[in-house]
């Protein structure tokens, strides 16, 4: 039986990290190690995913092993190789939760404030079967917001097709996004050694 919006909770949902890839901008350093205030990038986006019972990271299936100090339950991709996609489509497959509050490895100034907001919009809103994302100035972020298990077969149907770009997804899911101050930490992305030494 599908999930449905009736009722939900937020103990109904998980926080997902998905972990960035072969990490090639920053010449192979883990995005997860990276050390900001003296705490890895996971350790605060973690903390502002705390509203949650669980939080989940999604990695390449060698990530068990490789993640394994950071004491979170790893969801393998069951599809390697298919981008930001493939890690929300393996956990909405994977995870127990039906809804999942993504969040990219390389946001370490997410709060648990704007976490809070986002989700307490989407509880009041009261559609759970709809993706819902969020901007920041003139930027949509895929990789951050909530997204539901209804939301499957979308994927599996652009997968089929070869497009994984999260945002046609997002176009056409017919997403709901949430705007947020321009200036929001959310759209402070660490992709390149250079931002990462303008963090610090």
């Amino acid at each position: 039986m599908a999930e449905t919006a009736a009722g939900l909770r937020r103990t109904d949902m998980a926080g997902y990290i998905l972990t960035g890839g072969k990490s090639r901008r920053m010449h192979g350093q883990d995005k997860l190690f990276l050390d900001y205030q003296g705490e890895a990038f996971c350790d605060h986006i973690r903390r502002a995913l705390g509203s949650f019972p669980v939080v989940y990271l999604s990695a390449a299936p060698d990530g068990q092993k490789r993640y394994a100090s950071l004491g979170l339950p790893v969801v393998a991709d069951v599809l390697p190789g298919l981008g930001p996609m493939g890690g929300i489509y393996s956990g909405l497959l994977s995870c127990r939760e039906p809804w999942l509050f993504v969040a990219a490895c390389d946001m370490p100034l997410i709060r648990r404030e704007t976490v809070d907001r986002v989700t307490d919009a989407y509880l009041e809103e009261g559609d759970g079967d709809r993706v819902t994302v969020v901007r920041s100035g003139d930027r949509v972020h895929p990789l951050f917001g909530i997204y539901p298990r209804t939301a499957v077969p979308l994927m599996e149907e652009m997968i089929r097709e070869g497009n994984y770009r999260m945002r046609d997804f997002i176009a056409r899911s017919e997403a709901r996004v949430l705007s947020l101050e321009k200036d929001s930490p959310v759209g402070v992305n660490i992709n390149t050694e250079e931002e990462y030494q303008r963090l610090r």
